[in-house]
């Protein structure tokens, strides 16, 4: 009778703390490695929000109740960590009410845990800011995920703008969710996606920082340039600016002494071989 009370017991005990796992509002979190970083929920594009129901993500570290999307709109919160079950791990973040919600990280094998996309960080946020005023040089106007324009105008590749404001807005799984309002000398206005670090590996710049045709390269090799064009005896940024940048980059040895091999993805799986010495394209194999 003693042992099936004291069973009975540890049965209830432990049903109270399964019922009440997400009822209690200081769950514990572990630091990781985006812990103490400040952010903003980014706005949605139409498209993007098809591709996940967004309303049925994040909720109250002690609900089980999903909070709609739009709640989180033009509030401040900080990342807190990681909390750990049996079963699954929840990424934890507080607004500036000391509100918690969860959100289940949905990791994959061999990868790594990644941020929501949506996350507008406040160090990229004010970087953005810092653009405002500045000239700067598009890059491939006609790609929808990094530029878009409500005007009838057509911007141009290398066409030189100026920096007028930003966006908080992400239309995709990837790349910063913030953009820099533009306009050029005609007064149309259109939007270009934060580029970050220009020359990034692997991510194609969305505009320049300078004037990316100088006159001292040529009408010839500027022509290439703008035809996607490549040939031996080009400088590693005029590569760079023809064809985007690589997906991989190399240190080599030779007796020339030390170069660089950048690799670039193609299509169809495929890979093609650029080499450098010193800054000029030397050799070219796919």
């Amino acid at each position: 009778m003693i042992r099936i009370f004291y069973l009975y017991t540890l049965s209830l005990i432990f049903l109270l703390i399964s019922c009440s796992y997400f009822t209690n509002g200081t769950i514990k979190t572990f630091p990781n490695q985006w812990t103490g970083k400040r952010f903003l929920f980014s706005d949605l594009g139409d498209d993007y929000k098809k591709t996940e129901n967004f309303n049925k993500i994040w909720s109250k570290t002690h609900k089980t109740r999903f909070t709609p999307y739009y709640k989180f709109l033009d509030k401040d919160f900080i990342i807190v960590g990681t909390h750990k079950t049996f079963k699954n791990d929840y990424l934890v973040i507080e607004d500036k009410r000391k509100k918690r919600f969860k959100m289940l990280i949905q990791s994959k094998s061999n990868q790594k845990d990644t941020i929501p996309s949506y996350f507008l960080f406040d160090d990229v946020l004010q970087k953005a800011k810092a653009m405002i005023g500045k000239y700067i040089w598009l890059n491939n106007t006609y790609d929808r995920t990094s530029f878009f324009t409500k005007s009838g105008y057509q911007f141009r590749r290398f066409e030189k703008v100026m920096v007028e404001d930003y966006l908080s807005f992400q239309n995709s799984f990837s790349d910063y969710p913030v953009w820099l309002k533009i306009s050029n000398q005609l007064g149309a206005i259109g939007f270009v996606r934060f580029n970050g670090e220009e020359g990034r590996v692997g991510v194609q710049d969305h505009y320049y920082l300078s004037n990316p045709l100088p006159k001292s390269w040529g009408s010839l090799t500027i022509q290439k340039i703008i035809n996607n064009e490549i040939e031996i005896g080009m400088e590693d940024r005029q590569v760079r600016i023809s064809i985007g940048n690589p997906n991989e980059i190399n240190i080599t040895s030779s007796r020339h002494g030390i170069g660089e091999q950048w690799v670039y993805w193609g299509s169809n799986g495929n890979k093609i071989y650029y080499q450098f010495e010193y800054g000029i394209l030397s050799y070219i194999s796919k």
